[in-house]
């Protein structure tokens, strides 16, 4: 069964009822042909985008995080000038509910899912998860993510494809067991199991923001015209993890509602603990190798509320 984006609704409250929205447009093409052609800089590969295959430039998920505690501060200033674009930042402030919510911190990727002559024009419907590996997916958490298509596409083009309101769900069950591991086959069928398909087909310039407990995947790349998804995926997180959750609070933004629709929770366990100490060793190692970090990421994200 296929979802269609409701566009009758503000686009912050189709977030907080399918745990994802998508706003066409809303990133300039000069900056999109910007960003792919600094792509094909990085990865040196200047053949039209329909003669890219897997095997080359082959399937691509590179990080550039400002954060020391995530990665040793690779950067791109024509990727991360993603974050300067008004209409987005207009959207994320939005959804956060203020200008002053997101923390400022540039953490992004980039993507190319290019044509697999051994795929087939089809969805995988198998390995839909959340990013928290094996460990179980925080309640809460700290903000959401966003992908900019940087090309058109079609169908099959190895898109972000995601179950709409599978977050409200998962966090029912996160919160009534928080022992839970989201991605556990038996967990993810009871989410996922009878709820819609949505497949993020997109021209250059749309986004797609999401939850992070919305299920979600990649596919194969398989289009009719062989065209790849290529897009940067970027991080609108705020520093403070939230601890609580109120649904009668007047003053929530559109992404804390869509934390708050199971009812007041406030988690059992600082859910912030793991992210912490991957950080604190990741910086241990740095400093050991002689490298001088920054004080200032050796307590981020350390808050809560």
């Amino acid at each position: 069964m296929s979802f269609v984006v409701d566009t009758s609704i503000p686009f912050t409250e189709h977030f907080v009822r399918h745990g994802f929205a998508v706003l066409p447009g809303l990133v300039d093409p000069a900056f999109c042909a910007e960003a792919l052609d600094e792509i094909r800089r990085l990865i040196e590969d200047r053949r039209p985008l329909d003669t890219w295959t897997i095997d080359k430039p082959g399937i691509v998920n590179v990080p550039f995080f400002e954060d020391v505690g995530r990665d040793e501060g690779n950067s791109s200033p024509v990727l991360g000038g993603i974050f300067d674009q008004p209409q987005l930042r207009a959207a994320i402030d939005k959804l956060h509910g203020g200008p002053d919510r997101w923390d400022g911190v540039r953490n992004y990727y980039y993507l190319i899912k290019p044509f697999d002559p051994a795929g087939e024009p089809k969805l995988n419907l198998d390995g839909f998860h959340v990013d928290f590996g094996t460990l179980p997916p925080p309640t809460l958490y700290r903000g959401f993510l966003f992908m900019v298509s940087l090309v058109d596409t079609e169908p099959f083009s190895g898109n972000f494809t995601c179950r709409p309101g599978s977050h409200r769900i998962a966090q029912k069950m996160f919160i009534e067991d928080p022992e839970l591991v989201g991605n556990d086959p038996q967990v993810k069928e009871l989410i996922c199991d009878r709820l819609p398909v949505y497949e993020f087909v997109a021209e250059a310039g749309d986004v797609l923001l999401w939850h992070h407990l919305l299920y979600h995947e990649g596919n194969p790349s398989h289009s009719l015209n062989r065209r790849p998804r290529v897009a940067l995926l970027g991080e609108a997180f705020r520093e403070n993890w939230l601890t609580e959750i109120n649904p009668s609070d007047p003053d929530l933004s559109p992404w804390e509602r869509s934390l708050a629709q199971n009812s007041f929770h406030k988690p059992m366990r600082d859910e912030g603990r793991f992210a912490r100490s991957k950080r604190a060793e990741r910086i241990a190692v740095y400093e050991a190798k002689g490298i001088s970090v920054d004080e200032k990421w050796k307590h981020y994200s350390h808050r809560t509320g």
